[in-house]
């Protein structure tokens, strides 16, 4: 049983987007709500609570508790130990934009953080199909930069409007923020719109609602270090060296460092790598630089093709020693996918080892953080050249 008092938070209490006892965050669920308050019996249909996604505590939102009282108002009111109700979903229109984009005004209101006294509406989560990334992506006059494998940012010739991508694989991005983009580009996300799944839950949220940053991870970083390096050297040939799609995202946002070497997940890390850091290069962009300079070698691959085309650029600088942990990358993957036979592979393995100035047999353990640590620094040198 719940009495009154519990319903009534302390002067200065604010609900959070976190649980309480895990830390872990918080998702609104509409639930069958059927609980005793102070001898009343509430039952109501379609009740909205906050649920941990770790230990599935569940809390009360702000309105909810305000609902319960009021319940527990009409029933004594009544003369009634009972009250059942079944709840109307809302359905505001904040009016920022006639174009029809689904949203559920009760994320708005529900989810903490998001209420505001002014601009009514502008923080309520709009959510599309993961493929409006790729779109923009591919066009040649948008630019999609990631601070993360889940947040980041894209880029207009207009603005920008920053994005996330919760667990189910969502794109959200804020109603107010899309409003203030260009009626065909409005009309563009509202092709791949769909219905809330209410899931809020991401570096998005504690970024813009929480200020919340927390250190990245070192597939964070490398992510990142790749979408800066390949925006700066955007901005200096105007024109994409490299391009995400759907099976690439995938790979990269389930990428976690091993925890176990054997070879079923040496081949697994060595093939995901290999798919996001080399696979999405664009080797035809490539070739049209090199042709446009007038340059001409006999190698197609897109690695030789980058190199070539960064020593054109900067001749005084050791392009080779920058690339090595990308040519190790590749080695490593036909090391591993078995793609040689096993005194080849052996060798190859000796080599990456020497390269990464690792120890005799490394583990995969430690081959992947100093590969990875390697990849990050080269991209970030990379990226400096192409700002120089």
């Amino acid at each position: 049983m719940i009495e009154i008092k519990d319903l009534i938070p302390p002067i200065g209490f604010v609900q959070r987007y976190y649980c309480d006892d895990c830390s872990g965050q918080l998702e609104l669920k509409f639930v069958e709500y059927d609980k005793e308050v102070s001898g009343i019996r509430i039952r109501i249909s379609g009740f909205p609570v906050l649920t941990c996604l770790k230990c599935s505590k569940e809390y009360l939102p702000d309105l909810s508790r305000l609902a319960l009282l009021s319940c527990h108002e009409r029933g004594l009111a009544a003369h009634s130990n009972k009250f059942s109700s079944i709840r109307k979903k809302r359905k505001n229109d904040f009016g920022f934009t006639d174009v029809g984009f689904l949203y559920d005004p009760d994320d708005y209101f529900y989810i903490p953080g998001l209420f505001r006294q002014h601009n009514i509406g502008f923080l309520t989560p709009v959510y599309f199909n993961i493929e409006v990334l790729f779109k923009f992506d591919n066009l040649p006059r948008y630019k999609v930069k990631y601070a993360s494998r889940t947040y980041g940012t894209i880029y207009t010739d207009e603005g920008y409007i920053s994005f996330g991508i919760n667990k189910n694989e969502k794109v959200i991005m804020w109603l107010g923020d899309i409003a203030k983009l260009p009626k065909s580009e409005q009309h563009y996300l509202r092709s791949e719109n769909v219905e809330s799944d209410h899931s809020l839950a991401s570096e998005f949220y504690d970024g813009q609602i929480e200020c919340k940053f927390t250190d990245l991870s070192i597939e964070d970083k490398l992510f990142k270090a790749r979408s800066e390096f390949f925006d700066a050297a955007f901005n200096k040939f105007e024109c994409k060296l490299a391009h995400l799609d759907k099976e690439v995202m995938d790979v990269a946002r389930n990428l976690n460092a091993p925890i176990v070497d054997t070879p079923k997940e040496r081949k697994f890390i060595a093939d995901a790598l290999n798919k996001i850091y080399l696979e999405s290069i664009d080797n035809r962009a490539l070739l049209s630089l090199l042709e446009a300079k007038g340059i001409t070698i006999a190698a197609s691959g897109s690695l030789k093709r980058m190199q070539a085309l960064l020593e054109e650029l900067f001749p005084d600088d050791d392009i080779a020693t920058i690339l090595m942990p990308f040519y190790v990358l590749y080695d490593l993957r036909v090391a591993y996918s078995h793609l040689t036979p096993e005194s080849k592979a052996i060798q190859t393995i000796k080599g990456v080892e020497e390269r990464l100035e690792l120890s005799k047999n490394s583990t995969l353990i430690d081959i992947y953080s100093k590969l990875t640590d390697e990849l990050t620094k080269s991209y970030s040198r990379m990226t400096k050249l192409m700002k120089r």
